[in-house]
């Protein structure tokens, strides 16, 4: 058996100093490496003092611009359809047009019923177009109009020729220039040409109809004599109203 030199196997303490040997050389190439500064690169300048603070100084602007000139942030002011511009640049707030509200105020409240379209459903509901009732024909006054806005209808009614006999609610909650808008709206929407009403008009019907506790009845609306408001808001006296049979002038419970 032929015995091997003994330098052909290092001595562990011989591997342990040739690591630490090379841990050294490895920390000392990356030291040398990160003390270089980075090569620059286009677009990563930093952004230049007089930079920074013109554009602070156009924010600030801004915003103070914005506090004089917002108008207070109100939808009227920023809707085109309800705001006018006079007067050599100066603004001038214009009041909103009420055919404007009364659509938005009719879609939110009455287009279930009466349809977007005005006329209603059949044998359900009753239309709007053409309709005796919006545009006060034959013994419909604008009275009987606003009244039933405030106090709401129920029971049967003729309506172009059909009979509906149906409810509809009160909406005295709103305020007398919403109830003007929303029939300003119908009476001049689908083809219809009929005057407008205004909150003047409403407030006139809903004074003289306050002690009316429960919605009207066609007879009970019937009785009452027809009035007309012209252009100048000026009410007058329709001709007095036919005679309804005796059933239908009999007053419903609570009226």
């Amino acid at each position: 058996m032929i015995d091997e030199p003994d330098n052909q196997h290092p001595r562990p303490d011989t591997f342990e100093a040739n690591r630490e040997s090379d841990d050294l050389n490895v920390r000392d190439v990356h030291g040398a490496i990160l003390r270089e500064k980075a090569d620059p690169r286009d677009g990563y300048e930093p952004i230049p003092l007089w930079l920074v603070s013109l554009f602070m100084a156009l924010v600030f602007w801004g915003g103070a611009y914005l506090a004089f000139n917002s108008g207070g942030f109100e939808s009227t002011v920023f809707n085109p359809s309800q705001v006018s511009w006079a007067g050599g640049g100066a603004a001038a707030k214009a009041a909103p047009d009420p055919k404007v509200v009364g659509k938005r105020l009719f879609t939110a409240n009455c287009v279930a019923c009466h349809q977007a379209t005005g006329l209603g459903v059949a044998g359900q509901f009753p239309p709007l177009v053409e309709s005796e009732w919006v545009l006060t024909e034959g013994w419909h006054g604008d009275n009987h109009l606003i009244s039933i806005l405030l106090h709401g209808l129920q029971g049967p009614i003729q309506v172009k020729g059909a009979t509906y006999n149906g409810a509809m609610p009160p909406w005295k909650q709103l305020k007398d220039d919403q109830i003007a808008a929303i029939l300003t709206y119908i009476r001049s929407e689908w083809g219809n040409n009929e005057s407008p009403i205004t909150a003047e008009q409403v407030a006139k019907i809903r004074e003289e109809s306050a002690a009316q506790t429960e919605p009207y009845t066609q007879a009970q609306l019937q009785a009452i004599p027809a009035m007309e408001f012209d252009d100048a808001a000026a009410p007058t006296e329709g001709s007095a109203p036919p005679a309804p049979d005796a059933a239908a002038t009999a007053p419903a419970p609570g009226a």
